[in-house]
């Protein structure tokens, strides 16, 4: 009992972790539109802006929602396993309306407060990977390779053809839109968010997206289905060969192209391969360090990951945008890492204290019961 209980801290612990990094990331989406209409120089030109880029770009962007995924799928599994056992016929509704449940929280958190969400990808992935689940390690390794293989070589080459336009890309108009909206009211600030969210969820940017986070579902499933869960201390030799070659791929996709001009055209590929294997790195070296380490409020964090990715927006939302301080193009890097590093160490206090006395985060409750069609005790038992 003790050992799943280590084993089920371990994977909070790494959730707690990825919420870090995904804050770290999403909080420069928060702060200016560079992500999607460019001019990362006009707002981010000062002191430090030459070392905390490359360090947000090389250790956290697309590392963590990668992570997530693997996470999501890791989790899909071990639910189905239990499932199998229980209620075998309820399977794959369980697991549809799970699936279905965070799908509403993405369209909702999406249209209504952040056009970068990505619970409603992970929903549709989710469902695209309940029918897969049964299928072999080397059936889904096969599916894994074949998408973000095929995607990510005809990105590259397409941006690589398009590569005078992407190193001078800049919509000044929608910049300008950009500026004057989310520093407007809250009539201003959802005409805008839904004009980012539909082009973030063009067809197009469905499939690639689709192609690009299914394969970690995947991965999850398999790292589950290989026993690296259930038994890490069995499969230690294996565990480490994958952490030496996710370690090499992270480093020559991920950080070695800042050092050879980082070039706009292979951000594709530095962010699919680089930014996968930097998650299973990550992830794997949380597998087998965490257990080791005493991280009840690391794992306290990732117990209520929904609630304290729905918050991290939901501040960030207050703060940034018109309707609240409206901070929205006016902090400097500088001020944005303190920035992570409160609301983050709030997170952790308020994590350590509510799972003390709940059972289920205030979001998890809502998705727990929709997936099962009725309302969950939320209250720990006295014991």
């Amino acid at each position: 009992m003790e050992a799943t209980e280590k084993r089920i801290q371990s994977i909070d612990a790494i959730r707690g972790f990825a919420l870090f990094g995904i804050l770290m990331v999403n909080v420069l989406s928060f702060n200016s539109p560079h992500f999607m209409y460019g001019g990362i120089d006009t707002f981010y030109d000062g002191e430090g802006s030459g070392w905390i880029l490359p360090i947000i770009d090389m250790l956290f962007q697309a590392s963590f929602y990668p992570l997530f995924a693997l996470l999501f799928g890791l989790g899909l599994a071990l639910m189905a396993r239990r499932l199998e056992e229980r209620q075998p016929d309820q399977m794959k509704r369980v697991l549809t309306r799970r699936m279905l449940a965070l799908g509403l929280f993405g369209l909702l958190h999406g249209l209504l407060i952040w056009y970068g969400d990505i619970l409603l990808t992970y929903s549709i992935v989710g469902l695209l990977t309940i029918p897969l689940i049964h299928k072999s390690i080397r059936t889904l390794v096969t599916w894994a390779v074949s998408m973000l293989g095929s995607v990510t070589i005809l990105m590259t080459l397409m941006n690589y053809g398009m590569r005078d336009y992407l190193s001078t890309y800049r919509d000044t108009v929608a910049i300008h839109q950009s500026m004057t909206f989310y520093n407007g009211d809250y009539s201003d600030i959802f005409s805008r968010n839904l004009t980012d969210w539909l082009v973030m969820f063009n067809p197009m940017q469905i499939i690639i997206m689709v192609l690009t986070i299914m394969p970690m579902f995947l991965l999850g499933v398999i790292v589950v289905k290989a026993g690296w869960i259930d038994q890490p201390q069995e499969y230690m030799k294996a565990i480490r060969k994958w952490i030496l070659i996710s370690g090499v791929i992270f480093f020559l996709f991920k950080i070695a192209p800042h050092f050879m001009g980082n070039p706009e055209w292979f951000d594709f590929t530095k962010q699919s391969i680089g930014g996968s294997f930097s998650s299973f790195f990550y992830f794997l070296i949380g597998l087998v360090i965490l257990p080791k380490l005493t991280v009840t409020w690391l794992a306290a964090v990732g117990k209520l990951s929904l609630t304290n990715y729905l918050m991290q927006s939901i501040i960030a939302f207050l703060f940034f945008y018109g309707v609240g301080l409206g901070f929205y193009g006016d902090l400097s890097l500088w001020q944005l890492v303190v920035y992570v590093l409160m609301v983050y160490s709030v997170q952790i206090l308020f994590s350590v204290w509510y799972v003390k006395r709940y059972r289920f985060g205030p979001f998890e409750w809502v998705y727990r019961s929709l997936t099962y069609g009725k309302a969950q005790s939320m209250k720990q038992s006295s014991s």
